[in-house]
């Protein structure tokens, strides 16, 4: 009965979508103040406060309402936990150390990222298990996938907590993981999220979340910079998924090239599964824009960029990190994948001590090279492994280990978390010219004092 309300309490918290139709109604706040369009040099009244880079590690132009004193700010420090459970004793006759890892469903758009993050995590098990010492519990990974059905992941949370899980790993739906962490608010489970870029999953202010996957805010803010900036676009045109990962995913790059001066000038949707785009290739015509930016899986987006060029626009191309995927060059073709520009977390071919030995690693345990999703799974993990091994079986002081992370050296490269535990490390750019992918600016190999990994 308790877990049926748990779950209960947890859906109607984050809406009845699915349920029946949302009735639009009138706005009626009457308080509502439009955020002005400044001039690209405009000051910001601003000033750094707190103990952390300031929301995401904004740049001062692209700061919200940065002619505006605010009255708060939010995410300057990083919220507490005050409950009890750290003097908790350990539960008796433990004969492993379990951790939860939530996975997408083993079909529809996420199920190949999600089976490369699986991966990672595994892998970072597999190795902890083999190098423990006489007398250590082992570690159990306790699997489950989550559905389509509106509720699955917090179904799941609750699973694992009931099943003693001491913190779990996942998950790459937007939707599902805001579900998930609404749980854990309430069984005070930690959840580390390792590859769900959406922007709004931290500002939740749950101390029980950690991501180590850049989220779309940093890429927005790098893409904005690079077209308005650096390459002087002004007629900006996006072309987007009519789903969350969609609607969440561009808002900061909306955002950002609005507060430069050149809000966009369409921004046009398509559903997942779409393979025809011909009247959003109409209204690009139409508009002539200097740059297309797409975001979406490499299905939908690599058609459409083909059938832009087709159709005679000549726009320079750019995107988020799911079009540096072999699908999207494939189904764009020479025309509408030359010169195409995205953001994107790191360098794969960088040589590094800490990512040549994973990917060896990897290779050899799996027989096929890792993406990004199992490098971060697999730092996720690690940085999981290492706290439970430090504040042994109580998901407290799992909890209060995790979340005291300030910078963490993983395979990925050097990460910095600020006070919503994001990290924003810098992230790179990635063209695609000659048949191959080169990335730059160069990632950022800083090394903290001790290294983590």
């Amino acid at each position: 009965m308790k877990r049926t309300a748990l779950i209960l309490v947890c859906l109607l918290a984050t809406g009845a979508a699915g349920w029946g139709a949302y009735e639009e109604k009138e706005d009626t706040n009457t308080n509502y103040a439009a955020e002005p369009i400044l001039k690209p040099d405009a000051p910001s009244v601003q000033k750094s406060e707190g103990d952390y880079p300031y929301y995401g590690n904004v740049p001062p132009d692209l700061l919200p309402y940065r002619n505006i004193e605010p009255y708060y700010r939010y995410w300057l420090t990083r919220l507490p936990f005050r409950g009890p459970g750290r003097d908790y004793p350990a539960p008796a006759d433990l004969k492993s150390l379990k951790v939860g890892l939530l996975s997408p469903p083993p079909y529809g758009p996420e199920s190949a990222r999600g089976e490369m993050s699986k991966k990672g995590v595994m892998l970072a098990f597999e190795e902890a298990n083999a190098a423990r010492k006489a007398g250590e519990l082992p570690f159990e990974v306790i699997e489950k996938a989550d559905s389509p059905q509106w509720g699955s992941a917090a179904n799941i949370a609750v699973e694992f907590s009931d099943n003693d899980v001491l913190a779990f790993i996942g998950t790459i739906d937007g939707n599902a993981t805001h579900v998930a962490l609404r749980v854990v608010l309430k069984t005070e489970t930690f959840m580390v999220n390792c590859s769900d870029p959406d922007p709004s999953l931290t500002e939740t202010q749950i101390p029980w979340l950690l991501r180590d996957f850049p989220d779309n805010r940093q890429q927005g803010y790098l893409l904005a910079h690079l077209i308005v900036k650096e390459r002087e676009l002004r007629k900006i045109v996006v072309l987007r998924g009519n789903s969350r990962p969609g609607r969440m995913g561009v808002r900061p790059f909306v955002d950002a090239v609005r507060r430069l001066g050149h809000p966009v000038l369409q921004e046009i949707n398509f559903k997942d599964g779409d393979r025809r785009f011909d009247t959003q290739v109409a209204v690009i015509q139409q508009a002539d824009p200097d740059a297309v930016v797409f975001w979406g899986n490499p299905t939908e987006t690599g058609l459409a960029a083909a059938q832009l060029r087709a159709a005679g626009v000549k726009a320079a191309f750019f995107g988020f990190d799911r079009i540096v995927d072999p699908e999207f060059i494939k189904l764009a073709g020479p025309a509408g994948a030359e010169g195409v520009t995205a953001a994107y977390f790191f360098d794969p071919n960088k040589t590094d001590a800490a990512w040549t030995n994973f990917v060896a690693r990897f290779q050899a345990r799996y027989g096929l090279k890792p993406d990004i999703y199992a490098a971060y799974a697999y730092d996720g993990a690690k940085m999981l492994i290492a706290a439970i091994k430090k504040a042994g079986p109580n998901r407290y002081r799992i909890r209060d280990e995790m979340t005291s992370l300030d910078e963490y050296n993983g395979v990925t490269g050097y990460m910095r978390f600020d006070g919503r535990w994001d990290n924003i490390a810098p992230i790179v750019y990635a063209e695609y010219r000659g048949g191959k992918w080169s990335y730059f600016p160069e990632a950022n190999l800083k090394r903290v004092k001790t290294a983590q990994n």
